[in-house]
């Protein structure tokens, strides 16, 4: 059985790593491991998150297909690249940290994505959670690095342009060809009782969305 996937998504500053950090801490705590943690921002920090260091990215293979293609070689590409990948994990207690990284120069992303992709349906089977810290902003959900979501959580902090960010990527994900079995919001950096916490939504204007959850800023 393929392991749990979490997507976490939300605008930039809003906390998704931060949170992805702390749901994977909760998950060995509660010693419902082993989990792969996947850093698919471009710019990637989930590795310093969780303090550990990152041994190489994704990003990093293109130039070295690229240069493999050129050369012939005794080792099929697709082994050669399954062997490349699995170095690329940094392998620590109870998780393993895949870093999506940022090709150097004006480069397209497809072919990191795509390789994302393929690894992570390679990978899924070997862990209990998946925890996948997706790019800010709404492109990845239209380059489908990730297709098939157990959970998608909203990242936003509690203010308007936040929760209109989180609703138009959940709009997004209707729309587009992915397996999302389950959405929430988080509503990150709340302020405590009586201080000055800016908008307060309605129950109308969360009705989008089945389940919501308040994170404390502390």
């Amino acid at each position: 059985m393929a392991g749990v996937l979490m997507a976490l998504s939300g605008k930039g500053g809003s906390g998704k790593t931060t949170l992805a950090a702390l749901v994977i801490r909760e998950l060995l705590r509660t010693d419902q491991g082993p989990v792969l943690a996947v850093d698919a921002d471009p710019n990637a920090t989930l590795a310093l998150t969780l303090g550990v260091s990152c041994p190489g990215t994704i990003a990093d293979l293109r130039d070295e297909m690229l240069q493999a293609a050129k050369k012939p070689n005794e080792i099929p590409k697709e082994r050669l690249l399954d062997q490349w990948l699995m170095e690329l994990l940094s392998e620590q207690v109870g998780f393993d940290l895949l870093t999506m990284g940022r090709p150097e120069g004006p480069q397209c992303y497809c072919y990191v994505n795509g390789l994302l992709r393929r690894y992570l349906k390679l990978l899924r089977h070997n862990y209990a959670y998946v925890v996948v810290d997706c790019e800010a902003g709404m492109e990845y959900l239209s380059r489908l690095t990730v297709d098939d979501v157990d959970t998608l959580v909203l990242t936003a902090e509690p203010t308007r342009v936040g929760l209109t960010t989180a609703q138009r990527i959940a709009e997004i994900s209707h729309r587009l060809p992915l397996q999302v079995r389950r959405r929430l919001l988080v509503l990150n950096k709340v302020q405590p009782a009586g201080a000055d916490t800016g908008p307060a939504f309605s129950a109308a204007e969360l009705s989008w969305i089945p389940s919501v959850i308040h994170v404390p800023f502390d």
